[in-house]
């Protein structure tokens, strides 16, 4: 069975009425403000299990949100990650920290550059990070959905995907993209197995 794919960096126009993104973190922010840039008319929902977004953003950096890094060479960069360097060479040739310093500049977040490279607002607080997801998510019309968790996804009719939540309720999207993050063991990515995916063990 096909599925449509949303690409968040370089998507195509897909005619989605209705995109859904699970978790609210900044992967999570940044994925519903992408897909609403190239999908105006759609509408975008963020669906969070907690009643608190961006909460790890908040804290990063001791307070201060190490945002990026000064290593804007990709062939560095990858050098970074030993078990995703041939992986991640696409994505940041599409997407790397200068597109991330670029991409906040032009919404008046100037960021400034410490002796170990790490790049961090110039206020020195990650509130400043925070108030610019949300402002852009209000600007854009995005609605966030606190005290959502997920319980599955299923395939619905005409492509679609239908999210059940552990409520009880459910709604049908055109997309999800899923920005959870991580976990410790197989059994927290064992909900996504039901739409197909093959799930491997996760490792530190």
């Amino acid at each position: 069975m096909k599925f449509k794919l949303l690409c968040i960096f370089a998507p195509q126009q897909l005619n989605l009425r209705k995109i859904a993104i699970i978790g609210a973190g900044a992967s999570g922010f940044f994925a519903a403000m992408s897909a609403k840039e190239f999908n105006p008319d759609a509408e975008v929902f963020i669906f969070e299990k907690s009643s608190k977004v961006l909460a790890k953003v908040r804290v990063s950096g001791g307070g201060r949100c190490n945002v990026t890094h000064s290593c804007f060479d990709v062939s560095l960069l990858v050098k970074n990650y030993p078990r995703g360097e041939k992986e991640l060479k696409g994505p940041f040739h599409t997407f790397n920290c200068s597109d991330t310093v670029n991409w906040l500049a032009a919404r008046g977040v100037k960021l400034k550059t410490e002796s170990d490279g790490r790049m961090f607002p110039v206020t020195d607080s990650s509130e400043t990070i925070v108030q610019c997801f949300l402002q852009q998510t209000e600007d854009s019309n995005i609605h966030i959905e606190l005290n959502s968790a997920v319980h599955y996804l299923k395939v619905a009719p005409d492509e679609q995907i239908e999210i059940g939540f552990i409520d009880g309720t459910s709604s049908i999207m055109d997309a999800v993209i899923v920005t959870t993050g991580g976990s410790p063991t197989v059994k927290g990515f064992e909900w996504l197995s039901t739409l197909g995916h093959t799930i491997v063990s996760p490792v530190p």
